[in-house]
């Protein structure tokens, strides 16, 4: 009898490559397990909580789906200065010290983050950090590289890694619990995945503190661009657009729309001054990722060579225990708990990725 293949969820990207690889942002990751148990203990006054949430997403996540190589990329502690380097105000709306990393840590954050990255080491993953390179950055360079040649899944929250969707290239949206392909985007969004760079060069990205154009907002983007929803539009045919849509106005008689005139200028409210949409394209666009060249070397490392064999999952399960995860896990889920990185361990060992 015939056997149907078991449903993986990677047959929605090309699924004649036969690589399978999840990339995480670890700092996206970790902030959201981390900020719902900050306040939670264990039995023994532990606080682990962050701890046992990233490692439970990212298991969740290895069950879901057969990867052959997982990567994790965090932020580093002065990671948004290439940007602010480039535009003063970037992240300003944060803590004022926060680009120069001079905000006082939540040291048990600090902590449990590098107790998260000590498991993972354990655990045959992949990761990188750079005090300098937002993960973004990194997982924008490594999506470049691989994917013509992988199957790739981003796990963030991070709309910016959006821009990364392609045929080979899906997300899965941790505050939507929700994989995101070509197919789908435009459903859950209202408009084409390859669009998101053009759109915030246009209207700005208020997470960032990043400033657009003057008085121009998506909605109003949509309005008089609709080509926006259904297929890729480059920002000159936009401001070209603009005037031609201002043209047709002075000729019927009409008056002249100033957000129109906004678009075709580039003006802004923002410290860009004449140069908003070059600036804008700097900070936003991630088909040109801010990599120093040290970290341009570290990650093509991290990439192109195998993982050494000298992890052990037995040492995990024994920081399991040292951290009273075991407790909070039960027996019966603690024997099991880590099996799909011992999957993945020996996976690699299979196909020689490992030395």
């Amino acid at each position: 009898m015939k056997r149907t293949p078991p449903k993986t969820g990677i047959s929605k990207l090309d699924n004649k490559l036969s690589i399978n690889t999840l990339v995480v942002d670890g700092n996206a990751l970790f902030k959201r397990g981390y900020s719902a148990t900050k306040d939670d203990y264990d039995e023994s006054g532990n606080q682990n909580g962050g701890v046992y949430q990233f490692l439970t997403v990212l298991r969740k996540l290895m069950e879901e789906n057969l990867y052959h190589k997982v990567y994790v990329f965090w932020d580093g502690k002065f990671s948004g200065k290439m940007r602010w380097e480039i535009y003063k105000d970037y992240k300003g709306n944060r803590n004022k010290d926060y680009i120069n990393g001079t905000i006082p840590d939540d040291l048990m954050e600090v902590h449990q983050r590098e107790v998260v990255f000590n498991y993972l080491e354990e655990l045959y993953i992949r990761q990188l950090i750079d005090e300098k390179v937002e993960a973004d950055d990194f997982i924008a360079y490594f999506c470049k590289v691989k994917q013509d040649v992988e199957n790739i899944t981003v796990v963030t929250s991070d709309m910016d890694i959006a821009q990364l969707v392609s045929k080979n290239v899906r997300l899965y949206l941790l505050h939507l619990k929700k994989y995101i392909t070509p197919s789908n985007f435009k459903e859950q969004f209202g408009y084409h995945h390859e669009n998101i760079a053009v759109m915030k060069i246009l209207c700005g990205d208020s997470s960032d503190n990043i400033k657009g154009v003057k008085r121009l907002g998506e909605g109003t983007l949509f309005k008089h661009f609709p080509q926006l929803i259904e297929r890729k539009v480059t920002l000159d045919e936009i401001i070209n657009d603009a005037s031609k849509l201002q043209e047709e106005r002075l000729q019927g008689k009409k008056n002249k729309l100033q957000v129109l005139d906004n678009i075709i200028n580039g003006t802004t409210e923002g410290v860009q001054g004449d140069n908003l949409y070059e600036i804008n394209r700097k900070l936003i666009d991630l088909t040109t990722p801010l990599v120093s060249e040290k970290a341009l070397k570290d990650v093509n490392l991290l990439i192109d060579s195998p993982l050494s064999d000298d992890r052990s999952i037995k040492n995990a399960y024994r920081m399991l225990k040292n951290d009273g995860l075991d407790k909070t896990l039960g027996q019966s889920r603690y024997e099991t708990y880590l099996l799909p990185f011992k999957k993945l361990m020996e996976r690699e060992k299979k196909e020689n990725i490992i030395n």
